[in-house]
């Protein structure tokens, strides 16, 4: 018969993901970087459909070559540019990380160096200012993508004005002035269907947080005491389940512990029961101060406590029981009470390899009827 202390807590670290070394070179580890290297090499795919297009138009006759290669170089380097900004990190600098507007404003004037050159191709531009519109409404706020909108329609009129001028042949007037009020219809109602979609996406957002919240309450109250914060009976099954499985596999052999307070009853009827609330959530404060980081305590009811006790080296946890015990010896448990001191009985039981964790808290409570039996104040192993 001797002592030994309480609380045991294991740690996991899950392996880490499995990834091709190349793609996480090209695209980081980074989740949400990912994501906006992803869109951005998107981006640089259609632009490169795009410039071949007028690569095969220019090859037969239908465009000029020179301003094709100059629009396949400007696009390259924005691309090689924008993908820079967000391999390195710089990005995260932003209030935007995805860089969403600065490379719609750079996608609208390439597109509209395209439709300046695309000759007789030229009105497949005005799909691709759409396009664009498009993909920055899933990203850009409200007034981001209205003044993408602005400038895209003021540049589409001062382009269309110019070739009408220079090249009445490809841009006649009354041809361009039907895209033009076509464009910048459509444009407007990408804007105002983007700001709905903001505003659905911020509700959305804001419903999510409120239910992950509400999710962490239902699981702390599920699983935690609310009067001391430690866990609660159920937590503590599951955690002494959790032990034996390990222990079937390996691990470390465990002590399980009741405690109980003594003289709670006289506590609550002679002080009150606010001042045994004082007392329950003192214990709980000092068993995790005194514990050691591998045990576990929970309570299990009333003034009763469960400890879960990894064993280690010998008398550790007798060490840890003790000290908790000194500790309770000149602590102040109530505030309404500052002479009120606290004593604890305690009984452990080693957990025997393949037994039901019922018989061995069984073992652990006739452990605690001994040291009750024997003068309280004190802990009995069996």
């Amino acid at each position: 018969m001797h002592t030994i202390p309480p609380s045991a807590r294991g740690a996991r670290t899950l392996p880490p993901r499995a990834a091709h070394p190349l793609i996480d070179l090209l695209l980081t580890r980074d989740p949400k970087q990912r994501r906006c290297i992803l869109v951005q090499l998107l981006t640089a795919a259609l632009m490169v459909v795009c410039v071949g297009a007028l690569v095969y138009a220019a090859r037969a006759g239908l465009a000029d070559l020179d301003h094709v290669l100059m629009l396949g170089l400007l696009c390259t380097v924005s691309s090689l540019t924008f993908f820079t900004l967000i391999r390195s990190g710089v990005n995260r600098r932003y209030r935007d990380p995805t860089l969403a507007f600065p490379q719609t404003m750079v996608a609208q004037t390439l597109i509209g160096f395209g439709y300046a050159v695309g000759g007789p191709f030229h009105a497949a531009g005005l799909l691709m200012f759409a396009l664009v519109m498009v993909f920055g409404m899933f990203s850009m706020r409200g007034r981001a993508i209205r003044m993408a909108c602005l400038y895209t329609i003021t540049l589409l009129a001062l382009i269309m004005a110019w070739r009408v001028r220079t090249d009445p042949v490809h841009y006649p007037l009354h041809v361009e002035l039907f895209y033009f009020i076509l464009l910048a219809t459509v444009l407007p109602s990408i804007s105002a269907l983007s700001s709905n979609l903001m505003t659905m996406r911020l509700r959305l957002k804001t419903k999510k947080r409120a239910l992950e919240e509400a999710l962490e309450q239902i699981q702390a109250m599920a699983t935690r005491d609310d009067l001391t914060g430690l866990p609660n009976r159920r937590a503590m099954m599951a955690q002494l389940e959790e032990h034996a499985r390990r222990r079937a596999r390996g691990g470390l052999p465990f002590y399980i512990g009741m405690v109980d307070l003594d003289h709670f009853k006289s506590v609550n009827d002679t002080y009150g029961h606010a001042v045994g609330d004082d007392v329950l959530r003192a214990f709980g404060v000092q068993a995790r101060q005194a514990l050691r980081t591998t045990d576990l305590i929970g309570r299990w009811g009333g003034e009763e406590f469960l400890l879960v006790l990894p064993e280690t080296q010998v008398g550790e946890a007798i060490v840890g029981v003790a000290r908790l015990r000194s500790n309770l010896d000149h602590a102040q448990v109530s505030p309404a009470q500052p002479h009120l001191r606290l004593a604890f009985s305690s009984g452990f039981t080693r957990y025997v390899d393949g037994e039901q964790i019922g018989h061995a808290i069984e073992r652990a409570d006739r452990a605690l009827y001994q040291a009750k039996s024997a003068g309280r104040n004190r802990s009995v192993v069996i």
